[in-house]
């Protein structure tokens, strides 16, 4: 919809539903009859769907966004100085479940509280997108108006079969991406108490707070990744920074693995160790797999094949969060770790294979707009 309609409207559509079903998710009740077929879980497993739909259609219109409104020279800058905010909301929540924790707070509201937290952001901002203006890239692609949406879809296949080796980088990098990154990012109790199995754990409250302290150790060594990509994109390059940080992230999972399994190394190192695959993720395939669809595909599709990417990823994300639980009761945490050393690797051999080595210079480029748009300066 972004590249048939624009990104104006589709982008106040994702806000919109973002704030419905992050508040509709700490709304939902208790049901008394563990027998309904609309209990709890399924309550909020349809908000988050509802959210879920926001946040999928947010990747690749802020990434379009950011990357047709910003200048050639600062635009890896700008796409991954939007893609930080992310590490920034990670961090914010932890702080939250953190701060009810302590004021005393129920565990019941705190749960709630900090999911309808997640609506406050997208709700700040639905005015700001509903006076937006359409982005010049893509008011030059549409100017004979909005076609047919057969004539869109058919636009869009022929520039699959053109792109189709980008696509497979695209797609594939972020699905083994987010194999890690979510699997280990859900399960972080999980590789917690694998890397201090003496810790003692008291009531519920106890145990929330632990494991909120972990997350939030975990989000300040994941922020530095993000600056460091922000700061380093436009020199280093977007393909080295997604191979060197799949290979990085690799060394590290090999690391923990290694350590845990031979008990070598102090529980400070394993957890350094463990927080590094988060900043060589931000400073690596987290942040440039979000870049890169935003710079290598023309606007008729730009938003299409970033969607395409991104819901690859999260296809990755099932499957990492799905296959933790499993692995880890047949093999033990360190086969897991390991495994997620071998799915990085494997995603610096798709980057080597599929993922382009450098981007346009201008996106007009990709459009084929330079030459008219070089004629008409002459003039």
């Amino acid at each position: 919809l972004g590249d048939w309609v624009g990104r104006r409207w589709t982008f106040l559509v994702t806000c919109v539903l973002i704030v419905v079903g992050a508040t509709l998710s700490g709304c939902v009740v208790w049901v008394e009859d563990p027998s309904s077929a609309f209990g709890l879980v399924r309550q909020l497993a349809l908000c988050r769907f509802v959210l879920g739909i926001g946040v999928g259609g947010e990747y690749p219109l802020a990434a379009a966004i950011a990357a047709e409104g910003a200048p050639s020279g600062s635009r890896g800058r700008m796409i991954a100085a939007v893609f930080s905010m992310q590490g920034w909301g990670m961090l914010l929540s932890c702080m939250l479940v953190l701060l009810l924790l302590a004021v005393g707070a129920p565990l019941e509201w705190i749960w709630r509280i900090a999911l309808i937290f997640g609506a406050v952001p997208s709700a700040a901002v639905i005015f700001i997108r509903s006076s937006m203006e359409e982005t010049d890239r893509f008011k030059e692609t549409h100017q004979e108006g909005t076609a047919s949406f057969r004539s869109h879809v058919s636009t869009a296949v022929g520039h699959f079969k053109n792109y189709w080796r980008p696509l497979v980088g695209t797609t594939m990098t972020w699905l083994l991406l987010d194999v890690t990154f979510y699997g280990t990012g859900s399960f972080k109790h999980r590789v917690s108490g694998a890397l201090d199995p003496g810790r003692h754990l008291g009531d519920p409250r106890e145990e929330v707070w632990q494991e909120a302290v972990f997350a939030t150790l975990c989000s300040c060594l994941a922020i530095p990744g993000y600056l460091l990509t922000v700061a380093f994109v436009e020199v280093l390059g977007r393909f080295n920074i997604q191979l060197w940080g799949f290979v990085a992230m690799a060394v590290n999972f090999f690391a923990v693995a290694l350590m845990s399994s031979t008990g070598t190394g102090s529980r400070w190192l394993m957890f350094l160790c463990f927080g590094l695959t988060f900043l060589f993720s931000n400073f690596g395939p987290n942040t440039t797999t979000f870049m890169l669809p935003a710079e290598v595909y023309p606007t008729a599709v730009r938003t299409t094949c970033h969607g395409l990417s991104a819901a690859a990823g999260k296809l990755g994300a099932v499957i990492g969060v799905v296959a933790f639980s499993p692995c880890e009761a047949a093999f033990g945490i360190e086969a897991v770790l390991a495994a997620c050393g071998i799915v990085c690797l494997s995603g610096a051999l798709f980057t080597l294979g599929f993922t382009p080595r450098g981007s346009a210079e201008d996106l007009r480029e990709l459009d084929g707009l330079l030459p008219e748009v070089a004629k008409a300066e002459r003039s």
